[in-house]
This record gives structure tokens, sequence and C-alpha cells, in this order.
């Protein structure tokens, strides 16, 4: 495949390279991205063919321009990230993930200024684009990088509350718990005690999902200081998420949570929390 995706390229073949790139793989689809980048004059070229890539409209096209994005960024940083959110915004699933991806990839690499051009997008009236803003968070956030730990934290805090059923699946369980909960435990635990004040369920639904995740498994006995405070709320969203969170972390811990959930089945308030639970543990 990618010998022949080389020969494509050589010859300037473009056409024929997207219907070569059809349902192929994500590692060949970049494989050919670069090959792209490499063969182009310069960075404003590579612009120029994401943004052809991205009139095409076909799955394979696309997901070469998701690709290309960033090589292009560095040519004009508000282009780029221009085309990239409409790649969010696709359609088809598979170009909204890579389009999510690479933003996160940018975030990584060249974190202040993608910090500011993403603090905006959680305002975009696409549920798609907000939740871009989600998984490049998680993307984001790296242990040797402790100073990201508090700007990340704001910036997905206005997304606690979107009422979105997929944000809301990256949020809780995915960003706050499985990214920046393992790499900044602390500076997460803090906001997550803050979180757990707000009256809000979707917010609330987050806090507890956030322990579901295993890095939650760290700080166990802490996040049952926040799981046993949540379980009492009387609304079906939050006391389900509870009960969730239970049942993974206490598959991961059942000499902490074990207990903890037999002390709960003699509370008439958080009996069906408890019993909910132990079905999974």
């Amino acid at each position: 495949m990618r010998d022949r995706i080389d020969r494509l390229i050589a010859r300037e073949r473009i056409d024929s390279l997207v219907g070569a790139l059809d349902g192929a793989s994500v590692r060949d689809v970049r494989y050919a991205a670069n090959g792209l980048v490499k063969a182009a004059s310069d960075e404003k070229t590579v612009l120029r063919q994401t943004q052809d890539f991205l009139k095409q409209a076909k799955p394979a096209s696309l997901h070469l321009a998701c690709q290309m994005v960033p090589a292009g960024y560095r040519h004009d940083r508000d282009a780029a990230l221009g085309l990239l959110q409409r790649l969010a915004d696709a359609s088809d699933w598979t170009i909204r993930d890579a389009a999510a991806q690479t933003c996160g990839r940018l975030f990584r690499a060249d974190f202040e200024p993608m910090l500011e051009s993403l603090r905006p997008w959680r305002e975009h009236r696409s549920a798609n684009i907000r939740r871009a803003v989600v998984i490049a968070a998680a993307r984001a956030a790296q242990g040797n990088h402790l100073e990201r730990a508090e700007p990340l934290l704001r910036l997905l805090e206005p997304l606690l509350s979107d009422q979105d059923a997929t944000i809301r699946r990256n949020l809780g369980p995915s960003a706050l718990g499985g990214a920046l909960l393992r790499h900044y435990p602390t500076s997460t635990f803090e906001y997550l005690i803050k979180w757990s004040t707000v009256n809000e369920p979707a917010v609330l639904w987050n806090v507890a999902m956030a322990f579901s995740a295993p890095p939650a498994a760290a700080i166990a006995r802490k996040a049952l200081i926040i799981l046993r405070k949540l379980s009492l709320d009387e609304r079906r969203t939050v006391w389900r998420a509870v009960s969730s969170a239970m049942w993974k972390l206490g598959r991961r811990c059942p000499e902490i949570v074990r207990p903890e959930l037999m002390r709960w089945l003699e509370d008439d308030r958080r009996i069906d929390v408890a019993r909910e639970a132990l079905k999974h543990i």
C-alpha cells in the first residue's frame, strides 16, 4: 500500500491517491499526508491543498485534510484552525474523531496559543465543536507539564453543565477521570471537591463519573469523601452516576469500596445506590 502511495504522490496523481485511500487505515492516511507535506514546495501550499481536500468532501480526502492541518498550522494558525473546526463538525463521526485528535496534537505541542483559540469553541452552537475541546484537553494533559493542570481544568469547567450526552461521556469519565486525574491528581481532586458543591445534575454527574476511571483507584479513599456526599442526591442522574462510579471503583479496590457499600445498605437514603453498585462487584 505504501509503495502505491509513494508512486501516486511522485506522479502527482492526487485524485487517484484519494481513491486508493478509501477505507485505508489511519496509519496509511497519515503516511500519505506526510508524503504530501514533504512533496509540497512550502507550508502555504500544504494549507491550500488541505483546503482542496476539504472541498472534495470525500471520506478519504477529509481524513487527509485532518492529518495535514498541523503542517498548515505553522503557516497560518487561524486559517488552519478554521479548517479543523469544520472537520470537527463533519457528518461522519470518524472525521470528527480524527479532527478532535488532531486538535489535541496541536494543543499538546503549542499549548498557550491553542488554549486561547479553544476557549471560544466552548460556546459554539455545535456540540461536535464543544466535544473537540474536551478531547483536545485530554490529549494536552501531560504529567511532565504540571503547569497545565489549572488552565485545562478551567478550560473544561464551563462544559460541565453541557446537556449534550456525547460531551458528558467524553468529559467526566474520560477527560477528567482518565486524563486529568491521572496526570494531575491533586489539582483535579481539588476541583472535583469544588464542583461537587454545585447543584446542577450535569455537573454532579461529571464529578461522580470522574471516579469511574482507572486513575481514581489511586485515591479511592479520598474519592469516597465526594461520592458519599453525592450518594444522598435523590435525582436519578446523580445517584446512578454515583452507583456506576462505586462499582467500577469497587472492582479495582474492593477492600475499600465493598465495606462502604455494606454500610450504605443500612442507610435508607443510600440503599438504592448500594444495591445497584453491588450487582456488579
